[in-house]
């Protein structure tokens, strides 16, 4: 142990660099780890990719795929601009300042509440059970700055086009869909930004992996 520590005081220096070099990577490696992590959202937009748009009128059981505008039955009243709507998404941030001025933003409550509602295209309507619904690539409807806090809020609202994936179940006849146990799956998003997502994340894909081999063989270089 003597020895280690001796030789690491002697050469102190080229330690240092090795471990300043190294540091992007455990950085990257990180960042790397958490995008892999599974997660609804990621779940929700992997079997969105590969499953097939059900027609309403037709829909098979089990997890589906449906498309369609939005029916309201209850209204809520959101948080932030006490609109009517479906459901929604809702955060408060507190709102950090530094010595500049600068703000940084730090969540400390979030909420999803919906309502039951309808789903319809040109062959059908099916109801939704929301529980566990998550709103996906979805954009803020309404935000607030209050002093400290910011409150944001993404609205389900009558007549939205929105893409749906769920467990497709029936009830004394009656079918409806509802989150699916196994995959922990019950998402919705606009069919325009799901259209966008699809077109591009290949790219994305493409561009981080690209990005990643470049990085390695640097850092390889360097530490040689």
């Amino acid at each position: 142990m003597h020895t280690y520590i001796s030789d690491f005081y002697t050469n102190y220096d080229k330690y240092m660099q090795r471990i300043l070099i190294l540091i992007p990577l455990f950085i990257f490696v990180f960042i790397f780890l958490s995008l892999l992590k599974p997660n609804s959202a990621k779940r929700f937009l992997r079997l969105q990719a590969s499953l097939p748009t059900s027609k309403i009128y037709s829909v098979a059981k089990g997890l589906a795929e449906v498309e369609g505008e939005l029916i309201m039955k209850n209204p809520l009243f959101s948080p932030v601009a006490n609109e009517a709507c479906i459901g929604y998404y809702y955060t408060i941030e507190n709102i950090d300042r530094d010595s500049d001025g600068k703000e940084t933003y730090r969540t400390i409550h979030r909420e999803t509440r919906c309502n039951f509602f309808e789903i319809k295209d040109d062959t059908g309507i099916i109801e939704v059970e929301p529980e566990g619904i998550e709103l996906v690539l979805l954009g803020e409807t309404n935000i607030n700055q209050d002093g400290s806090k910011r409150y944001k809020e993404t609205l389900l609202k009558n007549g939205q086009k929105m893409l749906l994936v769920g467990y497709a179940d029936s009830k004394d006849g009656v079918p409806f869909i509802r989150k699916d146990e196994y995959y922990k799956v019950l998402g919705i998003t606009s069919s325009s930004g799901i259209t966008v997502w699809n077109k591009y994340q290949p790219l994305l894909r493409s561009f981080m992996f690209t990005c990643s081999i470049i990085l390695l063989i640097i850092i390889y270089i360097l530490t040689q």
